[in-house]
């Protein structure tokens, strides 16, 4: 395995949570992985897809950040796996001519410009039968505005994406901050992704949601030392989740 530290660090992130966590699920629903086509559709280093490729899936990603798919064909090691750079809003879009049994989005989805058509494109990568599992923080949770990427002490507090104008004014005025970590958390902003929306999206979509596992942990934070803790019922309770959970995994099919 090669790649710099941070690289292999966040590789080994990726495959912990998917191996701990998103295989059990997808077993829970019935959704194998051994033997299943998987495209993941923003893969990243690669990690959660060489879970997936150890238990047994014939695994295929894309990422629209070229050095991160070169660090997963670094890291991917002795496994046959197809890594390729690409955009989901482009024309020509990586493995459009393959059919999946699973297509996977790791906390991709809240970052999508034009959901209805994104999840049109996504459907007509499944195979009949085939299904979605969809990851995201809800916006309205601690983090979901991602403001802990921020460099200021007081704009990585719990709900600071939350204050009146923190993207649009407070954000984009702070010094110091990278640019384009400014122009996500006021995109994320804009987008408010929380689970009452795409629950509706996906249904609006003709997709039927036949998992949803909502943490007040989420299992994303294990690499700050915590362990996941799912939220039980509290999932059930409107606007009370938006801010309560701070990750969910959702499996979805075409009705």
């Amino acid at each position: 395995m090669t790649g710099s530290d941070h690289e292999r660090m966040y590789w080994q992130y990726e495959y912990d949570v998917c191996a701990r966590f998103i295989v059990p699920l997808l077993e829970a629903w019935r959704t194998p992985v051994k033997g299943a086509a998987i495209l993941d559709v923003g893969c990243g280093e690669g990690g959660g897809l060489c879970a997936l490729h150890d238990r047994g899936g014939l695994c295929t990603g894309f990422d629209i950040d070229e050095p991160r798919v070169r660090a997963a064909l670094s890291l991917e090691g002795p496994r046959a796996i197809g890594f390729a750079y690409g955009n989901l809003y482009a024309e020509s879009v990586p493995f459009s001519d393959r059919r999946f049994d699973l297509v996977t989005l790791h906390d991709v989805f809240e970052h999508l410009d034009q959901k209805p058509a994104m999840i049109a494109r996504l459907k007509k990568y499944l195979k009949p039968g085939g299904k979605l599992l969809i990851t995201f923080p809800p916006y309205y949770s601690a983090y979901g505005g991602h403001q802990q990427h921020l460099r200021a002490w007081f704009a990585r507090l719990p709900f600071f994406h939350l204050l009146p104008f923190s993207g649009s004014l407070i954000a984009s005025r702070l010094k110091g901050e990278a640019p384009h970590v400014v122009a996500e958390v006021r995109k994320l902003g804009r987008l408010k992704m929380g689970m009452k929306k795409f629950e509706r999206i996906a249904a609006e979509g003709g997709l039927r949601v036949e998992g949803r596992q909502a943490y007040l942990i989420s299992p994303n934070h294990i690499r700050f030392g915590l362990r996941p803790v799912p939220a039980g019922l509290l999932a059930r309770i409107p606007l009370i989740r938006e801010f309560a959970c701070t990750g969910v995994i959702y499996l979805l099919s075409e009705r």
